[in-house]
């Protein structure tokens, strides 16, 4: 049999002949997700046998790797915002970057809402459910009052959203709902939030060949075709969000490095006010959004 060791410089060659830039750490991560084992054991204990069917379903997932299909996919979960997240072909893989929407949410709700008040909090264009969960999760154990709607066009993301849901919230508290943006209020009960989040699709249309094969070949495009501009959702969302905020309500967009004015430009347009402007940790713009109160 191979041991912990053997495997982990034969994926990590693999992996690096094939152009993936965190060769050793993938070819660890898979390793310790198929053997059950912790990332410190896969490096601390590499004379660990690995059992035939374990090799087998490593060099199947070498495979599928070396094609470029995104790690996530392979395992079936990624990580996000300390919560782990079910994935798979057809919705859109959480990024680190995204966490930052969820710290915005968390920092403003807490600002501004009395730690009494019941939170209508929709997530729209949700793909796994991952931004509105993780919000939930962190207003559960402070212990804050919340209904939150996830709200996808995407028959299969909504499956995800659901699945997510339930991994992490299953209680009556999160809704989710298939649909255009908006949820019908007649099914959810309510018309109006206090605070929307969103990460649209923002990719310029004609840009979406030319991604990195890990996402243009795999990941769903209905997720990241932002239109001819990449700015298609985010007109119809600041617009369209008066019908739908609370006053004073909250919205909060997520958006590409380099569409954070006219983003801007769009929130000053719909009458939002007490704009913000948040950068990810590498120093891009990353979330923009405002309030809307009472004209």
């Amino acid at each position: 049999m191979l041991t912990v060791g053997d495997l982990l410089r034969t994926l990590r060659l693999a992996l690096t002949e094939s152009g993936i830039e965190a060769a050793r750490h993938e070819a660890a991560l898979l390793i310790a997700t198929r053997c059950d084992l912790s990332l410190a054991r896969v490096y601390s204990h590499p004379e660990k046998l690995v059992t035939p069917q374990q090799t087998e379903q490593l060099r199947a997932d070498l495979r599928r790797r070396i094609e470029h299909e995104p790690i996530a996919y392979i395992l079936g979960q990624t990580e996000f915002y300390g919560l782990a997240f079910t994935v798979g072909p057809g919705v859109l893989i959480p990024r680190s970057d995204t966490e930052r929407l969820v710290e915005v949410a968390l920092e403003q709700i807490e600002t501004h809402f009395p730690p009494g008040q019941m939170l209508h909090i929709l997530d729209t264009c949700t793909g796994t459910g991952c931004v509105g969960i993780s919000v939930a999760a962190r207003l559960a154990v402070k212990g804050r009052a919340f209904q939150l709607d996830l709200v996808d066009q995407d028959p299969v993301a909504i499956e995800f959203a659901r699945a997510n849901a339930q991994r992490h919230q299953p209680n009556d508290r999160v809704h989710v709902f298939q649909a255009d943006l908006w949820p019908d209020p007649a099914q959810s009960g309510h018309d109006r939030y206090d605070v929307i989040l969103a990460n649209p699709p923002y990719i310029v249309q004609t840009d979406v060949p030319g991604l990195m094969p890990d996402v243009s070949l795999f990941e769903p495009w209905i997720a990241l075709d932002g239109g001819a501009d990449g700015l298609d959702f985010y007109r119809r969302l600041t617009l369209e969000s008066a019908r739908w905020l609370k006053r004073p309500g909250l919205l909060l967009l997520e958006h590409g490095f380099d569409q954070a004015l006219a983003v801007e430009d769009l929130c000053v347009a719909a009458g939002l006010t007490d704009r913000l402007a948040v950068c990810d940790y590498g120093g891009h713009p990353r979330v923009t959004g405002g309030w809307l109160h009472e004209s």
